[in-house]
């Protein structure tokens, strides 16, 4: 094993962050079965310890080392999560990578020294086409080719 993987539940897992309705992203399954035989699974969520326990075996996300919540006396999320991944490191756990969907999180945990991964969802599907946009000329596109 290559110590903890530390992961948000919210965003990376599912999409939303009502996990009462959330559905699972499309890379959750995969994500997760490629990492947890190699890294002691550690979920951070923003809801209940109860009801994040609750969607992660209804998704069949199971063998978590910890799912971890924010508590009640702290307001932000991020903030929590920063302080936890510090303590983390302070107690001499090996942190092999953290999972984010948010830039500025992602880039404070890197410049502490710990491998990141930000998880991007995309913007539009593939062949998607602005509406606002005009249709080209048929003679560009037969130009182009």
């Amino acid at each position: 094993m290559m110590g903890i993987c530390v992961m948000s539940i919210e965003g990376v897992l599912a999409l939303g962050t009502d996990l009462k309705t959330a559905q699972p992203t499309k890379w959750a399954r995969p994500l997760y079965d490629s990492l947890h035989h190699e890294y002691r699974m550690i979920a951070f969520t923003a809801n209940d310890q109860e009801l994040a326990q609750w969607w992660l075996k209804r998704e069949m996300l199971h063998d978590w080392a910890a799912v971890m919540t924010q508590p009640d006396h702290i307001n932000e999320f991020n903030d929590w999560k920063l302080t936890q991944v510090n303590d983390f490191l302070a107690e001499g756990w090996e942190m092999g990578l953290f999972i984010d969907t948010d830039l500025e999180m992602v880039t404070k945990i890197a410049i502490m020294g710990v491998p990141t991964m930000l998880l991007c969802h995309p913007v539009r599907k593939v062949g998607w086409k602005d509406p606002e946009e005009a249709p080209r000329p048929w003679v560009d596109v037969v130009d182009t080719i």
